[in-house]
C-alpha cells in the first residue's frame, strides 16, 4: 500500500505500505516545534493530512505489524480500523474530524461519527473539504479516473482515463491532472485545462480558498519545478526537480525537492524542514510534508533518530 497523495510521493520502508506565493505572503516562522505523533503500538507511522481544527489523518503500525488508519488530535491517536483485519490508511480529514481513505482490501471509505461508509470503489483519496466533498481517483476497467463523492453521491469528473483529482477548496473547486495536464474544475462547472502553462507535463496538487493553485510542471528547461497559478503561472522559489504539495490561504507553500526533501516557500524565502533547529536538535531527517493548514501547521512523515518513519506535525511558535 502506498498512501502518498501527490506526485512528490516517496516510499516508506517497513510494513507501512505502506510561493513566489502571493506577493504579500509573510516569511515562515523562524521557530518551530516538532511533534512526534507516535504510532498504534508498532514502529512506524505516516501523516497524510491536517485540518484547520487540528485533526491529523494517517496510518500507523500496530503491535502486531498491521497498518491501521488513525485520527489524531491534541496528543491522542484513535485507531479507525478497530478490529478490522488487514491494512488501512486515512488520507484526508476535515475540520469536523471526518476522515477519508482506504479500508482493508483497498476499498475507499469515509469514517465519520464512529461509522464507516464505503464508496464502492478502489483507488486513492486525496482531499476532503468541510462540506464532506471527497476527491481522488478510482479504478474502472483497468483505468484510473478522477472522481468526487459527497453525501452518498459518487460522480466521475469526466476528465477521462489517466486522471486524478488531488485537491478541493471550500468553494468546491477541484484540481488535479488528466493525461499529463493540470486541470481546474471551477464551481460553475467549467473545466480549465492548465496544461498549456507548462512545456510538457503538469499536475495541480492543491487549491486554497483564494483560488491559488500549486503543483509541479516541466519548465522551459524541461526540468520539473514547483509552480503557483493565480491567473498566471509563476515558478516558485526553491530547488529544481521539485513540486509544491499544498498551500494555505496566507500563501504559505509546502514543497518537496529531489535530494532536499521537504521545504517551505513564502515569497522568495525558502526554508528546508530538516534544517529547522528543533528538527536538528531531535535528530530527525528526510522530512517529507503532505499538507499545511491555515495555522501554518505542517504534517508529514520523517525519520526519527532510530531510523523509523514517523508522522509529524511542525507547529510555528
Amino acid at each position: 500500500m502506498n498512501p502518498y497523495r501527490r506526485s512528490t510521493r516517496w516510499t516508506l520502508g517497513l510494513v507501512l505500505l505502506l510561493a513566489a506565493a502571493c506577493a504579500g505572503a509573510a516569511p515562515p516562522s523562524p521557530r518551530w516545534t516538532l511533534v512526534d505523533l507516535g504510532t498504534l503500538g508498532g514502529d512506524g507511522s505516516f501523516g497524510a493530512a491536517v485540518s484547520d481544527s487540528g485533526y491529523v489523518a494517517g496510518c500507523a503500525n500496530t503491535a502486531s505489524g498491521a497498518v491501521h488508519a488513525f485520527l489524531y488530535r491534541a496528543g491522542t491517536m484513535v485507531d479507525l480500523a478497530g478490529d478490522e483485519a488487514g491494512d488501512s490508511c486515512a488520507l484526508a480529514v476535515n475540520d469536523s474530524g471526518a476522515a477519508a481513505g482506504r479500508a482493508a482490501g483497498g476499498g475507499l471509505v469515509v469514517w465519520e461519527g464512529g461509522q464507516m461508509t464505503a464508496l464502492g470503489v478502489t483507488g486513492d483519496i486525496n482531499a476532503i473539504n468541510d462540506a464532506g466533498l471527497v476527491v481522488g481517483a478510482y479504478q474502472a476497467g483497468g483505468e484510473q479516473r478522477a472522481f468526487a463523492y459527497q453525501q452518498g453521491v459518487f460522480r466521475d469528473l469526466g476528465t477521462g482515463a489517466g486522471s486524478v483529482a488531488n485537491g478541493v477548496n471550500a468553494r468546491g473547486e477541484i484540481v488535479g491532472s488528466a493525461q499529463g495536464h493540470a486541470f481546474a474544475l471551477l464551481r460553475d462547472g467549467t473545466l480549465r485545462d492548465l496544461g498549456a502553462l507548462a512545456d510538457v507535463f503538469s499536475v495541480a496538487n492543491a487549491i486554497n480558498d483564494r483560488g491559488e493553485i500549486v503543483g509541479m510542471a516541466s519548465n522551459p528547461q524541461h526540468n520539473l519545478s514547483a509552480f503557483i497559478y493565480d491567473g498566471t503561472l509563476q515558478w516558485l522559489a526553491g530547488p529544481s526537480l521539485s513540486g509544491a504539495v499544498d498551500i494555505n490561504d496566507r500563501g504559505l507553500v509546502v514543497s518537496s525537492g529531489e535530494g532536499v526533501f521537504g521545504y517551505v516557500v513564502a515569497g522568495s524565502d525558502v526554508t528546508r524542514l530538516d534544517k529547522l533547529p528543533d528538527v536538528v536538535a531531535k535528530g530527525w531527517h528526510h522530512m517529507e510534508p503532505t499538507g499545511v493548514n491555515q495555522r501554518g501547521w505542517i504534517v508529514g512523515t520523517g525519520f526519527d533518530p532510530q531510523g523509523q518513519p514517523r508522522a509529524f506535525l511542525l507547529m510555528p511558535r
